[in-house]
């Protein structure tokens, strides 16, 4: 079962006394580990992966600047915040250290609350990144999956395994007994199921959870961490006795409940946690509300999202006052003018050719549009257009405007900042789920490690700025020589590329990669100090197979790995070719 976990602070520092310093301010939080020699500062935080690094400016052998730009070139460690520990107070200095990648400072001597600030408001700011790309993640998920049993299960495993919790159950409320109806248990605990599990609200308890949660001025959510709540839950409980229970409303009726569960070790709820837990549970509030929408139509005139309903020609003959607040049309304007107003023409023209056809198959049309509204404003909805009793259709429109947005938001998490393409972070998390899809099917994958031949000479000759230009226009090269919208490419690392290729065999991985070095040698980028030409090269190591379900994305990697090389004890600018 978990432990209590803290986050990790690395210190590099060549003065014991300041890491002790520091290490005592810091330590009731926190696990602290240290390095002394600043030489092996990055081979530590590539070992330790910490959550924040406390560094040190002066320093010999390598100085803080050094070791910044050699933590930020590293793949492993590009991400985690830096904090500089100096007594140097000039501007220049502040500044410079910013431009290297520094998110704050912390002057000597220390000052032990603002220590403790700055390290927190770092940590706040993970917390908050980790947060906000799990919940567009779920959000996605449920905007665009078909609304299933498995699909819930499913979300509560992320949120479980993200949370690092034992336990998450889904009861909804039936004629006042929540009775499970999904659940998420840790693999490892190998406990019994608790879906079909009974849990009655009866008069005593439904009075106790009652006055708590009117108590509480904002968030309606019940824990562990207090004390009469644990009390009056202790004879209801199993297995789990340190909880999160939030209760799941639809229009101010509780129709189900969510139990975050973790083993008792003596550790409360933290206030992250709790919210995340409250964040969950309106995604699962907007859900299940959705869900109601879909089946009855009767609290159509209530819905917060716009309504319509049109005939078999497109005809608008309802409109919900949700649709008037949204677009800013008045019932009249909507229906007299048509769905055009909203959609424009060419969308109105696909739901008039295609989606409505499918809907009088009695299926559910799908898909997202750009809406207009009346004051000249342009939004992103989420359309589903469905049969209704009568012969009309019905069309529920799902504003996404702000969830585009913050997509877009951790879409830059996941892109190189030279090159604009995917970096190691997104390959690293994909990488496992395609090989886990393609295994399903018995499909072949391709994967390409792609190296610039002798580029650190490249740099010291022409310069770091010039390498950079090379670096764009290399990437540029790649991304033009893979034929399909599902292959990617993906910077690995400094001068090093990882080329995917979904569903490709021997003959077309070869195709590509012969296309890869002609285009790198045509473009002729000059490069005096090449062994190999007068001009910049690379070296690529190919690997190909059918993907068994016992294959990891470790057995491509480092067999793409071993084919590199072996390009580039060949002579380099030529690829390596070999079946996994």
């Amino acid at each position: 079962m978990n432990k209590t976990k803290k986050h990790t602070i690395l210190v590099i520092d060549d003065e014991p006394n300041n890491i002790t310093a520091l290490s005592e301010i810091l330590k009731p939080e926190y696990a602290v580990c240290a390095v002394i020699d600043s030489c092996r500062a990055v081979e530590t935080a590539e070992d330790e992966m910490p959550d924040v690094i406390l560094l040190d400016v002066l320093m010999p052998d390598m100085d803080g600047y050094e070791v910044i730009t050699a933590l930020k070139s590293s793949p492993k460690t590009l991400d985690i915040p830096v904090i500089f520990i100096t007594g140097l107070d000039g501007i220049d200095d502040e500044k410079k250290g910013l431009s290297l990648g520094a998110a704050d400072y912390i002057s000597k001597p220390f000052h032990h609350d603002i220590v403790k600030i700055r390290v927190k408001n770092q940590i706040k700011l993970i917390e908050r990144q980790r947060q906000q790309a799990l919940m567009t993640k779920i959000a996605h998920s449920f905007f665009f999956d078909t609304f299933t049993n498995s699909l819930l299960t499913d979300t509560l495993r992320m949120v479980g395994e993200f949370m690092d919790i034992d336990q998450l159950l889904l009861y909804k409320l039936d004629e006042g007994v929540l009775v499970c109806q999904n659940e998420w248990i840790k693999p490892e605990l190998n406990l019994e199921t608790r879906i079909g599990g009974r849990f009655e609200l009866n008069e005593n308890l439904s009075s106790i959870i009652n006055n708590l949660l009117i108590s509480k001025e904002s968030d309606l959510c019940l824990h562990s961490n207090d004390p009469v709540f644990k009390e009056a839950m202790k004879p209801y409980r199993v297995n789990f006795h340190n909880y999160i229970t939030t209760p799941v409303f639809i229009k101010g009726k509780m129709c189900a409940a969510i139990d975050f569960s973790r083993e008792d070790d003596g550790r409360k709820w933290d206030e992250s946690e709790i919210n995340l837990a409250i964040l969950v549970t309106d995604v699962f509030s907007s859900v299940f509300e959705r869900d109601a929408m879909e089946n009855q139509y009767s609290i159509v005139e209530n819905s917060p999202h716009p309504v319509l309903s049109i005939n078999e020609n497109a005809d608008v003959i309802y409109v919900n006052p949700a649709a008037t607040h949204v677009f800013g049309y008045t019932k009249r304007e909507i229906t007299a003018d048509g769905l055009g107003i909203i959609f424009g023409n060419e969308t109105l023209s696909d739901i008039i050719k295609q989606h409505i056809p499918c809907a009088l198959k009695g299926e559910t049309a799908g898909f997202e549009s750009r809406i207009i509204r009346k004051n000249g404003e342009d939004g992103v909805s989420v359309v589903s257009l469905f049969q209704m009793s009568g012969g009309n259709l019905g069309i529920i429109i799902r504003d996404v405007t702000e969830i585009r947005k913050l997509e877009k938001e951790n879409e830059k998490l996941f892109l190189d900042g030279l090159t604009n393409i995917y970096n190691r972070r997104y390959f690293d998390e994909s990488i496992p789920r395609l090989i886990k899809s393609l295994s399903r099917s018995g499909s072949m994958l391709t994967l390409m490690m792609v190296d610039i031949d002798f580029f650190k000479p490249y740099n010291d000759t022409y310069g770091h700025s010039a390498g950079d230009d090379c670096l764009i226009v290399i990437t540029e090269i790649l991304k033009q020589s893979i034929p399909r919208e599902d292959d990617f490419v993906a910077r690995y690392g400094g001068e090093e590329f990882i080329v995917v290729l979904p569903n490709t065999d021997e003959n077309g991985a070869r195709k590509v990669a012969e296309r890869m070095l002609i285009n790198v040698r045509d473009r002729r980028i000059p490069h005096e100090k090449s062994v190999v030409a007068k001009h910049v090269t690379i070296s690529i190591g190919i690997i190909t197979g059918v993907v068994k379900h016992t294959h990891t994305a470790k057995d491509f990697i480092e067999q793409a790995d071993m084919m590199l090389y072996q390009s580039k004890q060949n002579g380099r600018d030529k690829y390596s070719f070999n079946i996994i």
